[in-house]
C-alpha cells in the first residue's frame, strides 16, 4: 500500500515537471490573453464536467474573492454553479446545451471563454465553443490532455490550448490545478504592480 501511495506521488510529480517544461509559455500567452480580457472590461466564462467542473469553481473563486494578494475583485463566471439552470437545461433541452446555451444569453465580444477537460471530446464543452465562436470575439483557453480530443481542431489561432502530456485523467486534472495557480500568481502581480 505504501508503495502504491508514492507511485502516486512520483506520477504527479513528474507529470507536472513535464508539463511545466512543455507548457510554460503557452501558459504565459494564455494569460497575457485572459489579462488583456480583463483589463479591458471583459469577464471570464468557465465550463467543464464532473472534477473539471469543480476546477471552473476554484478558479472563478479566485478572481471573484483572491488568490494570494489583495486586489480589486475580477469578473468570473463558473457556468457549471446555477443547478436550477444546469437542470432545466438538462430537462428542457439536452445535457449537452448546459453551457451553450448560457452562453447564449451571457457572452459578449470581448468575453473569454476558459474551458476545462481532460478529454476534449464532451458534447457539452464543444457547443459551449461553438456557441463562443458564433457570438463572435471571443477569445478560448482550453486545459485539456491526451490527444487534445476534437476540441483541439476547433479552436483558432487567437485562443489557446494547454494541453496536459498524459492520458491519466487524475494526472490531467492535478496539472490543470497547478496551471489555474499559475494563472492567478500572474494574474495577482499583474494587478498588484509587480509586473
Amino acid at each position: 500500500m505504501n508503495q502504491q501511495i508514492a507511485d502516486h506521488f512520483t506520477s504527479s510529480a513528474k507529470t507536472a515537471l513535464a508539463t511545466g517544461d512543455m507548457l510554460a509559455e503557452e501558459i504565459g500567452r494564455a494569460s497575457r490573453s485572459i489579462l488583456d480580457t480583463l483589463d479591458n472590461g471583459g469577464k471570464l466564462l468557465l465550463c467543464g464536467n464532473g472534477g473539471s467542473a469543480t476546477d471552473a469553481m476554484h478558479f472563478s473563486a479566485e478572481l471573484l474573492v483572491r488568490f494570494l494578494k489583495e486586489r480589486k475583485a475580477l469578473p468570473a463566471i463558473a457556468l457549471v454553479s446555477d443547478t436550477a439552470t444546469l437542470t432545466a437545461t438538462g430537462n428542457d433541452y439536452a445535457f449537452d446545451q448546459i453551457f451553450s446555451r448560457q452562453l447564449e444569453a451571457l457572452a459578449a465580444p470581448g468575453d473569454h471563454l476558459v474551458v476545462i477537460t481532460t478529454s476534449g471530446n464532451s458534447p457539452n464543452i464543444l457547443n459551449a465553443v461553438k456557441a463562443s465562436q458564433a457570438t463572435g470575439g471571443i477569445k478560448i483557453t482550453a486545459l485539456t490532455g491526451r490527444n487534445g480530443g476534437a476540441l483541439a481542431p476547433m479552436l483558432g489561432p487567437q485562443d489557446c490550448e494547454l494541453r496536459v502530456p498524459s492520458d491519466s485523467t487524475a494526472r490531467i486534472q492535478e496539472a490543470h490545478a497547478i496551471i489555474i495557480h499559475c494563472f492567478c500568481d500572474l494574474i495577482d502581480q499583474h494587478y498588484c504592480g509587480e509586473h
